[in-house]
């Protein structure tokens, strides 16, 4: 009878993990640019600008456990390739690598879809040049920020997600005593597998 108490307890508590924790992949689209803030020369005024859009991959896994009833916590590893092109006085083609790991705040909305908000901390990899040059010599080798955004369950463990990358760190070296900012911006499409049973 203690033995068939014992299993019974195990499967149930196995069963509440596994309901509120699980392992998950996601690939998708960054939609990216940089934002470039500088002051007029002899004004206390300054002008925002924006290089043109690029569309770069990413990829990477999240574990996402419950705190909650409809309150979870997911941390998250994730390659993301961001950049920008074009220029205002010189050309502009930047190419960023980033090992990014985000952790976030999810709120169950609905059955179907959640929204989330949280931080993020990167770090450049390979192949991170600025016309075709190592970035080192003008970027930062990192960068900080937050993101915004919303999941929607599909069919079986797909979901679908966008987010919303703003870099808070001024990622120019030469940023003439933090007068010239420039910061990274990123609209990422995601497709999500979800390692869990469909509630």
């Amino acid at each position: 009878m203690k033995a068939e108490l014992l299993s019974l307890f195990i499967a149930l508590t196995s069963c509440a993990f596994a309901q509120k924790s699980f392992f998950a992949v996601d690939a998708g689209v960054n939609v990216a640019t940089q934002r470039v803030v500088s002051p007029y020369p002899g004004s206390a005024s300054s002008s925002i600008m924006f290089f043109n859009n690029v569309v770069k991959p990413t990829f990477g896994f999240f574990y996402q456990y419950r705190v909650l009833d409809k309150i979870s916590l997911r941390a998250n590893a994730q390659y993301m390739a961001l950049g920008a092109k074009g220029g205002f006085f010189y050309a502009h083609d930047l190419n960023i690598n980033y090992l990014t790991f985000p952790v976030t705040v999810h709120y169950q909305v609905t059955k179907n879809l959640s929204l989330n908000t949280g931080g993020y901390l990167s770090f450049t990899i390979a192949n991170t040049n600025l016309n075709d040059q190592p970035i080192t010599s003008t970027y930062h080798k990192n960068d900080f920020g937050f993101s915004f955004g919303g999941e929607r369950d599909m069919c079986k463990n797909f979901s679908l997600g966008v987010n919303y990358y703003v870099g808070l760190k001024n990622i120019w070296l030469a940023d003439q005593g933090g007068s010239i900012k420039y910061t990274n911006r990123v609209l990422q499409f995601t497709l999500i597998y979800k390692f869990r049973k469909p509630i």
